[in-house]
């Protein structure tokens, strides 16, 4: 029986990985852009205001219990804002008959209507919008009143002509 082949009380040596480093903010005009991962977060705010427009309980079943799914991926750049935002259960989200099994059908469905809802730009925040030279800074008030003409220009179909 040889000892040296069964227990070897000295532990292998491992190089340590090196610390990644931080990356730079993205600039844009002078205006520092936060990472993408930032962006696509839900804030306290905008999750009360999806439930406050889109009720508290699950969009397709009514189910009370409920997880906040972005309509368009956060993966496809969908942000954290309340328009990109629907209250779904589990099942519904996660689950067999979920947005993420079935993805093209229920997800296209979704987003399709809030297109109809919001217009082409449901999905972006203020950075989006700058950067696409839409609003002239990086201002909520700015990015609320774009998007509210959005709004109104897709409740009444004939106004989207006129801008």
């Amino acid at each position: 029986m040889r000892l040296d082949k069964e227990f070897n009380p000295v532990p292998k040596i491992k190089d340590k990985r090196p610390k990644s480093k931080k990356k730079k903010l993205q600039m844009y005009k002078g205006v520092s852009i936060p990472s993408k991962r930032v962006r696509g977060n839900i804030s306290k705010k905008d999750y009360e205001r999806a439930v406050r427009e889109f009720g508290d309980a699950c969009a397709v079943c009514g189910s009370p219990y409920i997880e906040m799914h972005h309509i368009l991926y956060r993966s496809h750049n969908g942000r954290g804002k309340w328009r990109n935002l629907i209250p779904l259960c589990p099942e519904h989200h996660r689950g067999k008959t979920g947005v993420h099994a079935n993805y093209k059908g229920m997800s296209d469905k979704l987003r399709n209507e809030r297109k109809r809802m919001y217009g082409d730009w449901y999905w972006a925040d203020k950075y989006d919008l700058y950067k696409a030279n839409l609003i002239p800074n990086t201002t909520d008030e700015a990015y609320e009143k774009f998007m509210l003409t959005q709004e109104k220009a897709h409740k009444n179909p004939s106004s989207i002509v006129n801008q």
